[in-house]
């Protein structure tokens, strides 16, 4: 009986349900412990007690039996709330703890791969050749890599930033990468006016589109399109991430973990997995990104 009350309490979360649902199962609960309890003793009593004088003190002690029960069933549901408790609480600062790790190594790789010798140098290149031909387009070029370089620092300290920031970074990014590429790559943005304001982890797009043009651009003949799509579907911000690419280039070598690292810093962040999901069609590559907002953004385990 005991074993039934901590299945009970298993899957009975005070903060997923509303009070009055709440202590109505208790209180469902309670009365078949108590009914089990009493039904049970009196088997046991009848089987093994020959005495009529017992069998009468048994049946005039229900109702102290009964308040004795329930008093029973609630020491155990406090007790089992408490070792419940005691291990979300214990797996909340296990993954607290991962996350920061997590957040601290993602971090790193973003900005290594966002101010990176190799990044900077053609960034530079680009700019010099500008000072030459179009001084007007080398000085955007000098903002947009200051600006794309102080957010990069900047947001180290935040563990989320609303989706206009992260996107007003990565159009500086795309801008620094246009000079190099040109018509080649071209890119769209269709967000929708509340997705806008959505809270999503900082940097998290950067490794998106950097693999974006890693293995669409970088190695294609044709002008290459990047599309991202933005709405908000229930309590979560959808972000659809698409790119074409030449299934016939050889792509080039990489680490290849950049969206494994998004993945497993969502999956903690937001204690789920299923958030992110990655699709190679034919020509084209498309990411798949769920960011709960609002009463689904808190950490759980599924």
């Amino acid at each position: 009986m005991g074993l039934g009350v901590w299945y009970m309490v298993v899957y009975t979360d005070p903060d997923e349900m509303s009070r009055l649902q709440f202590l109505g199962n208790h209180i469902a609960a309670a009365l078949i412990f108590i009914s089990l309890w009493l039904f049970v003793g009196g088997v046991i009593v009848h089987l093994f007690v020959q005495s009529p004088t017992y069998y009468g003190f048994y049946e005039n002690s229900y109702p102290g039996r009964a308040w004795t029960c329930l008093l029973l069933y609630v020491l155990l549901v406090l007790f089992y709330y408490l070792i419940v408790y005691y291990r979300n609480f214990r797996e909340k600062v296990e993954r607290t703890a991962q996350l920061e790790s997590m957040v601290k190594e993602s971090e790193l790789k973003a900005l290594k791969s966002q101010i990176n010798p190799h990044f900077l140098f053609n960034s530079l290149n680009s700019i010099a050749s500008l000072t030459m031909t179009r001084p007007e387009r080398a000085r955007e070029m000098v903002v947009c890599l200051s600006e794309f370089m102080r957010y990069s620092l900047k947001s180290r300290n935040e563990e989320k930033v609303s989706l206009n920031q992260e996107l007003h970074n990565i159009e500086l990014y795309l801008k620094i990468e246009k000079v190099r590429f040109g018509q080649k790559l071209i890119y769209h943005f269709d967000i929708e006016e509340e997705a806008g304001e959505c809270l999503v982890p900082n940097l998290i797009l950067q490794p998106i589109f950097e693999n974006a043009i890693k293995y669409g651009v970088y190695e294609a003949i044709e002008p290459v399109e990047i599309r991202l799509k933005a709405v908000v579907v229930a309590e979560f911000l959808v972000l659809d991430i698409e790119n074409d690419f030449d299934p016939d280039t050889v792509p080039t070598k990489g680490e290849g973990v950049g969206l494994r690292n998004i993945g497993s810093r969502i999956r903690v962040m937001y204690g789920r997995s299923g958030l992110l999901d990655v699709e190679k069609r034919m020509n084209t590559f498309h990411v798949h990104m769920k960011i709960p907002q609002g009463d689904s953004d808190k950490s759980q385990s599924v």
